[in-house]
């Protein structure tokens, strides 16, 4: 039996159609709502419904007074619902990590050629400041977060650098929500990845840099494996038994060929 598609689905499907054949862009402006629901044949508050869903979406704006516009597409409000979606479901998150890890991997090798010598200046502070707190066995999430956003920003990719504050949020929630205590976490050896990669980016290494965040991402794989391992003891049920544990997962093979240039 074929499943049935819901109303304000079939109904965002409707108004997107009625964008497509219009050819309308930026900023033009829908027809009245009584004009329009009689042009797609649905009621006014079918049409509503899925004009608020559409907006959540970020493909149209509402505008008090004046009517709703076509809006700008853009990834802001799945970013912002991404941590809400994936939850706590560690199948989700892991997948989650795989991508993170591919991403930033992929183009740390650009940063030695864009960052600014105060950029260096503060990732060297950042580092020594996580070092410091983990020696007195004190987490570091503020220093942690923005070691990445500065690591990052100097791309100039606004799209990146909103990711990649995304992934960090997601697994802060996964580090507080996790059933490891600070000493298991490993703080210090944590710390130390952080100022491997600076030393790197000082010195110019492209390559160097690359195995130094690969490190980084094999011990932030193996803190997760260590959460759920913790979570979900021996006799866990089927499914989640049936999780692959991400140690195992080929990280390296995959991201060595990555260019470092």
């Amino acid at each position: 039996m074929a499943t049935r598609i819901p109303a304000y689905r079939q109904t965002q499907m409707e108004i997107k159609r009625f964008i497509e054949a219009r050819k309308l862009g930026l900023g033009d402006q829908l027809p009245p709502e009584a004009q329009l629901a009689k042009e797609l044949g649905i009621s006014r508050p079918s049409l509503r419904e899925g004009m608020k869903s559409l907006e959540s979406l970020g493909i149209v704006e509402a505008r008090h007074g004046e009517g709703v516009f076509v809006s700008a597409f853009s990834f802001d409000s799945i970013i912002e619902n991404l941590p809400y979606s994936i939850g706590a479901d560690d199948k989700k998150l892991g997948d989650l990590l795989q991508v993170r890890a591919a991403l930033e991997i992929g183009v740390i090798g650009q940063i030695v050629d864009h960052i600014s010598p105060e950029d260096k200046q503060r990732l060297r502070e950042l580092a020594h400041a996580m070092l410091e707190a983990a020696r007195e066995n004190r987490t570091f999430e503020r220093e942690d977060g923005e070691f990445h956003a500065t690591l990052y920003r100097c791309l100039d990719n606004a799209f990146l650098s909103r990711l990649v504050d995304l992934f960090w949020q997601v697994f802060r929630r996964m580090n507080q929500a996790s059933h490891i205590d600070t000493e298991q976490w490993s703080l210090e050896s944590t710390a130390q990845d952080h100022l491997d990669i600076v030393e790197m980016i000082e010195r110019g290494d492209k390559a160097g840099l690359v195995l130094a965040h690969q490190k980084h991402f094999k011990d932030v794989f193996a803190r997760f494996e260590q959460g759920q391992d913790k979570a979900n003891p021996p006799a866990a049920t089927a499914a989640q038994a049936q999780i692959e544990p991400l140690s195992r997962l080929d990280l390296s093979g995959r991201l060595d060929g990555i260019k470092t240039s």
